[in-house]
């Protein structure tokens, strides 16, 4: 494992990428939209040129999808994927995609050209389980990992945590992500020194002992995506309760002070016991 190396799967326009960086880590980070890998070329230039940073542009797919694909760029564009359930979820919410040819990533390929990294940031709309694949095929593993999980099926969840303790996680953090926009705090780089960051719209916050809440077992984070799916169910985006004028503002507001994540989406992260 490479201590000094993060992988960021979904670069978008360099929100988390920014604050690796800044804790002092090499990126690689990974973008199929070429207009935001573009624009993140020219945002971190300096970067790039000293060779903290490495962009590689195209889609990340299996072997099976050969050397080009279509990926869907979405005009909501945090919501790119190669996923056509995906394309049709985001038109049902109102999010029009348009198609374009895109290289394919070989992640396999990846890790061996730059080593495993220390952490892992998964988020890239439909292909995050292929990325855990691969990992199943080498005997190393990054110390922390996160994903994007599912907020309409509490069986993918499951599932999803099933895959992570597969390949050897045991600590887990559920990390409510509506209210990390606009979050401050301080924080160590790898060098020792310590930095004031406030993150940005669309960022997934910091990973690892940095999110300031304790890790729980396999056991324990089932119990806490059971007792979000509850709260799913009665404040979700898609219940009853939500078509109730005024609530919705109500309840971010009410679940931003009382840090109870109403409504809001969740990461799961996962760790390894240190060797």
């Amino acid at each position: 494992m490479k201590r000094d190396l993060v992988f960021d799967f979904g670069l978008h326009k360099g929100e988390d990428t920014a604050f690796y960086l800044e804790k002092g880590f090499r990126v690689v980070s990974f973008e199929a939209n070429p207009e935001l890998a573009q624009a993140c070329r020219n945002r971190f230039s300096a970067q790039i040129e000293t060779g903290k940073l490495i962009i590689m542009e195209g889609a990340v797919a299996p072997a099976s999808a050969g050397d080009t694909l279509t990926f869907f760029v979405n005009e909501r564009s945090v919501w790119g994927t190669i996923d056509k359930d995906w394309v049709e979820r985001n038109e049902k919410a109102g999010a029009a995609s348009k198609k374009i040819i895109a290289r394919r990533i070989d992640v396999e390929e990846v890790i061996r050209e730059f080593g495993m990294p220390f952490y892992m940031k998964i988020d890239i709309e439909g292909a995050d389980q292929y990325v855990l694949e691969v990992l199943a095929s080498f005997p190393d593993r990054p110390k922390y990992i996160s994903i994007e999980s599912s907020k309409e099926d509490l069986g993918e969840v499951i599932a999803e945590c099933d895959r992570l303790r597969a390949l050897g996680y045991n600590r887990f953090k559920a990390v409510q992500q509506e209210y990390i926009p606009g979050r401050q705090g301080v924080f160590t780089r790898r060098n020792g020194e310590q930095f004031s960051y406030t993150f940005p719209a669309d960022s997934s916050g910091p990973f690892g002992d940095d999110i300031r809440q304790s890790w729980v077992s396999y056991e324990g984070i089932l119990d806490d995506y059971r007792t979000i799916f509850r709260k799913y169910r009665w404040f979700g985006s898609g219940s009853p309760l939500m078509r109730v004028p005024g609530l919705h503002k109500l309840l971010w507001h009410a679940g931003k002070l009382g840090n109870i994540g109403l409504p809001g989406w969740y990461d799961t992260h996962a760790a390894l016991d240190d060797e």
